[in-house]
């Protein structure tokens, strides 16, 4: 049987053969970290920085502040102060957005420089993406680089837009595996691949009166982002399979009055049928 790592966004993932199942966060451990935006100097205006800005003027009469008196907001002083203090509200601003330019997660203008950093646009993305999938592939770009784990692989598919499951599977073992068991008998090479199989794959169908014979095909799809960023961070020694098949669901077979229908030893009786079947 095959070990399998499995989305947690995919509730209905079915184990066909009954091998351990393991449930993936996709965000565990990929979290952006949140930065308080209730500074004061994260957005500030004119108003809030005003009395900050008056008390950098001499006191004293000729400065509106007679016998330390605070100065009045309707003064001239005040109104020349809200005019040297524009620019700053303008500057803290910006200089904030430069702090939230240093995460991937919150970037909006200096795309070009992370994407430079980082070797993109590479070949795993297409010409043309926009800039929300730009942000993907480069977020995916930033993550792959902690990825060891089948779990990680995981995580790394939904930060490109997708739900995966990854199957490991075992061969047949002479001494371990019983004679009709759920091990797979196959050459050496089995033990060195694993599936990564993909739920609702996008997909197009060619449609009479809108699709061009010899142009358009028959069914096509294009997975290149997502197979070239996972073949990038496997293992140089093993071999990873796409499978993009649909999946069968496990339905529990039950009585007229809805019991769930058992063996001998109790386990229930699960028949897998495909979605698009029933």
């Amino acid at each position: 049987m095959s070990t399998w790592h499995v989305n947690d966004d995919w509730t209905d993932f079915y184990a066909v053969d009954g091998g351990p199942v393991f449930r993936v966060d996709p965000d565990d451990g990929f979290s952006d970290l949140e930065i308080d935006p209730r500074d004061a100097e994260a957005a500030p205006t004119v108003e809030g920085l005003l009395y900050a800005g008056l008390s950098l003027w001499p006191s004293g009469p000729a400065w509106g502040t007679p016998d330390g008196e605070a100065p009045s907001t309707a003064s001239r002083i005040a109104g020349l102060t809200r005019a040297l203090l524009s620019a700053f509200a303008e500057l803290y601003a910006r200089a904030w957005r430069l702090t939230e330019e240093s995460r991937v997660s919150s970037l909006v203008d200096s795309m070009d420089e992370w994407e430079a950093d980082f070797g993109l646009p590479s070949d795993c993305a297409g010409d043309g993406q926009s800039a929300d999938q730009r942000l993907a592939t480069l977020r995916a770009r930033v993550a792959r680089l902690a990825t060891i784990t089948p779990a990680d692989v995981v995580r790394l598919a939904a930060r490109l837009g997708y739900v995966v499951a990854i199957e490991e599977p075992d061969a047949f073992l002479c001494g371990e595996s019983t004679c009709m068991g759920l091990g797979e008998l196959s050459n050496v090479a089995l033990e060195s691949q694993w599936v990564v199989l993909v739920r609702d794959a996008p997909f197009t169908q060619f449609e009479a009166g809108i699709g061009e014979a010899g142009v358009d095909r028959l069914l096509d799809f294009d997975h290149g982002t997502l197979e070239c960023e996972i073949r990038r961070i496997s293992p140089a020694w093993t071999i990873v399979v796409f499978n993009y098949a649909e999946q069968p669901l496990g339905l529990y077979l039950v009585t007229e009055t809805g019991a769930r229908i058992v063996t001998e030893t109790g386990k229930a009786l699960i028949m897998p049928v495909l979605a698009s079947s029933l």
